[in-house]
Formats: C-alpha cells, structure tokens, sequence
C-alpha cells in the first residue's frame, strides 16, 4: 500500500505531493485503501497516474524504454527544468508475510537527461523506518547508489547500464528482502483501462491485439481483452471460488440476474461493470489499482454498485488499495474527507502550476461531513473547488 508520493520537475508536477512521506508524521493526511482524485479538466489527475505507471515501466524496463512506451514523447520533453533531474519518492507500508507485521519503507528514485537527451538514473535510495524501544522511530538506509556506485545492504556495487535502477536488478533477489517487497509493490501496480476508448470496449477487441496467448490467464490485463482467459484460470484452479464468484456478479448486475449462463462475448451485459467486479474478484489482488473514470459510461445504479464494491475490496485486502479519478459526485458519496484529493491548476504556465490538497484540509468540509452530508453533496454544492473552499470568492 502506498502512503504518499512525492513528484518533482515531471510533466505537469514541479514539487506536488498526495499523502505523506517516510521522515513525517504518521497522522498526517496520507493515502488511503481507498482515493478519488477530482478536479476540472486537465488539472494533472491523468498526468499522476501516467507518472505512476512511468516509475513501473522505469524500475521494470529502464528508463530509455520507459522514455518513449504507452505514447510518451521522451524523458527529455517530460522535464519541466531540463537542467535538473526528475525526482520521485514512494512510501510504503507492507506487509511482512513472515512476521504478520507492517514494515515501513520509501524509494527515492532521480532521473537526469543525459548529454544527448537520453534519461539516465542520478540517484535511488531505500529507507525504512524502525520502531524504537520507546516508541519513536528512527531511519536506516537499505539501499543508497549515486550514477549508479553505492551499497546495497551494506555491501558495494556498481550498475554498469545507466538506464538501469538498481531496485530493478536487486528486487528480483529473494535474498534482498525489503528491496524485493518494494520492488513486488511497484510491479504489480496495475492501470486499469477498462473505461478508456484507446482500444474500444471488450467486444470490438482483436483477441491477438494484445499478445493474448491461448489457455488460462491469472489476471486481466489493463484493457480486460483477455477475459475468457482469465475466467478459464479461475474455473480451473478453484471451481467453488468461480461460481461463488460468478454468482455474486451476476446478483450485482440487473440484466444478469435472470441469465442462467454468462453471455456470449458479454454483448447482453454492461461488460465494463462485469470486468470491474471480476477484477476486484482476482485471486491474488495487486498493491495497487489507478483507473481513470471507472463510472464513465455506467447508469447511476451501477456507480453505486461499483462504489460499494471498491470499499468491499478494500476491506477484504487490507495491503491494497485502489486510486480512481472522477468527475461524478455519486461514486465519492459515502467516502470521507481523508479519501479524496482535490487537484486544482491556474493554467499560468504550460507546466508546473498544479496544486493538489486533501479534502479534510478545509475546515468546513470536515463540518460539513460530521454533521452528515455526504462527499458527493459537499462536492455538487461547490466546496471542493479552489473558489469556495480556501479563497474567497470576492
């Protein structure tokens, strides 16, 4: 589970932070199991998920291939002060599977553009906290390399290839273990697309568009195209959990609920919100979920499903989380303050003006939420925009 993120000098970020950071106060506003990012159009919700998944493709495939994959221009045209590397730092809390316990670690991760534009990795840094015998915590480095030369648990190395992070070649060793949990965190983060008309819904797919090898498929892929795959894994691994499964979605879904057997192709169902309550159904759940406008296209009645289902989610799996943007007021109802982040932009400048503040920051919007308005109404009445909630509109 992420705690915060911290983004500087990328894209559309120059210093912006959601949650907090290893070295502050654990009672600060940080991200939850469940976050709705809101806020006008082309206020930097895309462009934080699109950082995250960059650290992904950084840490699994290098930077230079990170650069240019899913339509990115190049490291070079992403930095806001070419002069000055990208930074990025993630905190963490994972769990320990062998001492049922929480550990506490962040990843720094600095990018520089090279002397032909080209990224290379300037610095990364692992840290964890530790709990003292009087309750205090202090901080130990696991991991510390500078152009690629430094210590990894306490022993000297050398990355020779400087597109390379070195949480990428370590975190693949079991032996290196709180490298190996972040770097588990990081690469099972999953962008889900669902939603998103880059490929067009699920029926219309070419099933090899996407490499879509024949026979069981442990989880859906971010475009859900590999749908029958998946169901042929979950039916063959565990028969109960299928149709306890199963039977729960169909329940969910109005159209479904009289079906006596799914659809062919999903054309008699709303196949978006059959894909969404199948992923939150996967056997063994990623970190972390980002989907952008999961209610895009859903009738008022299945947000609400959906919305419920996310809190299901998050309960049953404590270490995971989902992040979501929105511009709809029903799916952040019943969420609270502490759950939404408020993303806002003066549009002064092409790059570097966003501003990004939690809902609970405002004192009003807490009032409000404890005398019981919901989120969705706090919204729709206009006290998460910058105008009414922290500046007076005259």
């Amino acid at each position: 589970m992420i705690y915060g993120i911290c983004i500087k000098n990328f894209d559309v970020f120059d210093d912006d932070r959601l949650g907090i950071l290893i070295d502050e106060s654990k009672d600060a506003f940080r991200l939850r199991g469940l976050n709705a990012l809101i806020g006008r159009n082309n206020t930097g919700k895309s462009s934080f998920i699109n950082s995250m998944s960059f650290i992904k493709d950084t840490v699994i495939s290098g930077a230079a291939e990170a650069a240019t994959m899913r339509g990115r221009p190049g490291f070079y045209k992403l930095l806001i002060d070419t002069e000055q590397p990208a930074e990025f730092s993630v905190f963490f809390k994972i769990k320990d599977p062998d001492k049922k316990e929480s550990r506490y670690l962040q990843y720094d991760l600095k990018i520089k553009a090279g002397i032909f534009k080209s990224p290379q990795i300037a610095y990364e840094k692992i840290t964890r906290s530790v709990k003292n015998d009087d309750d205090t915590y202090r901080l130990e480095v696991v991991m510390e390399l500078e152009e690629g030369r430094g210590t990894v648990c306490g022993k000297s190395t050398t990355i020779n290839d400087e597109h390379l992070t070195a949480l990428g070649v370590y975190g693949k060793i079991a032996e290196y273990e709180e490298i190996s949990m972040i770097y588990h965190e990081i690469s099972t983060w999953f962008f889900c697309k669902f939603s998103s008309d880059e490929h067009g819904t699920y029926q219309n797919q070419n099933y090899f568009a996407e490499g879509n090898a024949p026979g069981g498929h442990k989880h859906l892929n971010s475009h859900g195209t590999n749908l029958d795959n998946v169901l042929e894994y979950m039916k063959s691994v565990d028969e109960d959990y299928y149709n306890k499964s199963i039977g729960e979605i169909r329940s969910l879904i109005p159209v479904m609920k009289k079906k006596k057997n799914l659809p062919d192709n999903l054309t008699e169902s709303p196949d978006r919100l059959f894909l969404y309550l199948l992923m939150l159904r996967d056997m063994d759940p990623k970190s972390t979920i980002f989907i952008e406008a999961p209610d895009k296209d859903l009738y008022h009645d299945m947000v609400d499903v959906l919305a419920n289902e996310f809190r299901e989610f998050t309960i049953r799996n404590r270490y995971s989380q989902i992040v979501f943007s929105t511009h709809n007021p029903y799916i952040v109802e019943t969420m609270s303050p502490k759950e939404i982040w408020v993303f806002t932009r003066t549009f002064l400048r092409d790059d570097g003006d966003v501003s990004i503040r939690c809902a609970a920051d405002d004192p009003l919007v807490r009032e409000l939420f404890e005398q019981g308005v919901g989120m969705g109404a706090i919204w729709y009445g206009g006290h998460l925009d910058e105008h009414t909630g922290f500046e007076d509109e005259n």
